[in-house]
């Protein structure tokens, strides 16, 4: 009798120490204290603005950009860089498929005499002059007084296959549209003829 008390207790004690108390219904929670799910691939608004805001910054020109922009070739810079030292008269020459900036030559010489040249600036100093207009073409046939003098090295001009003297900018004064075009071809070709391989070892050598 004793043995059979003994099992019984057990199992008459363990409904009320493995049950738990039933869970609320769904039905007892309010509908409106629950939220929709957030979709993570929306973002405030606020932030939304700010990055517009950001973006228009980035992509608004500079007070320089614009006024460069509305620059005509004949109201470039009268005077720009260092202009003390010697001087020469310079062209903007413009021939297609060819590389080089134009003709200068000193005063008493004719264009004839000119020499056919890369331009390079001066950094911190003087710039190129067709880095204040609009496009580099802007300032085609115009006329210049430019401070510097001719680099002791040379630019090579790939499609002629040759090179070219280099003038170093210091500065300039703007002398206005030339009266003419100068017609005068730049240098010919040397080693090698047009769609025919050179070797240019020689340029190499002797620049």
């Amino acid at each position: 009798m004793g043995l059979l008390i003994s099992i019984l207790t057990p199992l008459l004690l363990l409904p009320s120490v493995s049950l738990a108390p039933p869970l609320s219904l769904r039905t007892d929670v309010d509908p409106s204290s629950t939220s929709s799910p957030i979709d993570p691939s929306e973002k405030p608004s606020s932030t939304t603005s700010l990055e517009d805001e950001s973006e228009l910054e980035v992509r608004r020109p500079t007070a320089e950009k614009v006024k460069r922009a509305t620059l005509p070739a004949a109201h470039t810079p009268a005077k720009h860089g260092d202009t003390s030292g010697e001087s020469w008269i310079a062209q903007r020459t413009m021939v297609e498929d060819y590389c080089g900036w134009g003709w200068v030559k000193k005063d008493k010489e004719s264009w004839r005499q000119a020499r056919w040249v890369a331009l390079e600036g001066t950094p911190r100093t003087c710039p190129l002059p067709h880095t204040f207009l609009p496009r580099p073409v802007d300032d085609k046939n115009y006329q210049y007084r430019f401070f510097g003098t001719l680099a002791p090295y040379r630019a090579y001009e790939p499609q002629a296959d040759m090179w070219v003297d280099v003038f170093i900018l210091k500065g300039f004064m703007s002398l206005g549209p030339a009266k003419e075009e100068i017609r005068r071809p730049p240098p010919a070709q040397a080693s090698s003829g047009v769609n025919r391989y050179a070797d240019r070892a020689p340029n190499l050598l002797r620049p």
